[in-house]
């Protein structure tokens, strides 16, 4: 074994050594665990073929598994309510100087699922500006938790809203190693100095 051979595969050995010390909760141990399995498989190759640099690149690539990999899918949002719709429907008013957002209840369906499928998440909020405003800008984001542990965290999405209710939906597949239980999605929308959110249940069995 050459020096850059052995400078490599020792590499290989403390990235694991810290992916396997990372693992704390049960869902990170599968995960790393996963990713540790497919360091180990890459690095074998590596030896074998005497490219190791290669072997452990190619195994990272497919350590990126599990709940870090994941990201929303279909994601839409779109107004469903003029704000008189919105204040008949929930005698929600405009402020004459603030912004006001309310969230609604949030739904997952289906709310049982096996890994590997998809959840859809929704969720329905008012949103009322100023008078002499006719937009503003407002920020939708998503958290998945399990166990009081976050997973993941999707990138926020900003957009300018003039006044009314918003129905918004995102798509979350399910990874095919995760692991069974409750998984709650926490939906939060911000608008201005006003902010709300709520939450969706599902269960992976």
């Amino acid at each position: 074994m050459n020096q850059q051979l052995a400078r490599t595969t020792v590499s290989a050995i403390i990235c694991a050594s810290l992916l396997t010390g990372c693992a704390t909760t049960q869902e990170n141990q599968q995960a790393w665990g996963a990713g540790l399995g497919a360091i180990t498989a890459g690095l074998a190759t590596g030896l074998a073929t005497g490219n190791v640099g290669y072997g452990i690149a190619a195994a990272v690539g497919g350590a990126a598994i599990g709940w870090g990999a994941v990201k929303l899918a279909q994601y839409n949002s779109e107004q469903v309510r003029s704000a008189s719709q919105d204040q008949a429907l929930y005698g929600f008013t405009p402020s004459s100087n603030a912004t006001l957002v309310k969230l609604h209840k949030g739904t997952a369906s289906p709310d049982t699922v096996a890994p590997g499928q998809q959840v859809q998440i929704a969720s329905d909020y008012s949103l009322a500006v100023p008078e002499a405003q006719n937009m503003t800008a407002v920020q939708e984001s998503w958290t998945l938790k399990k166990d009081g542990q976050v997973l993941f965290q999707a990138d926020p999405q900003n957009v300018q809203r003039t006044a009314g209710g918003y129905a918004v939906n995102a798509t979350i597949p399910i990874p095919k190693n995760a692991s069974a239980g409750t998984y709650v999605v926490e939906t939060r929308v911000q608008a201005g100095t006003s902010s709300d959110f709520n939450q969706a249940v599902f269960v992976v069995q």
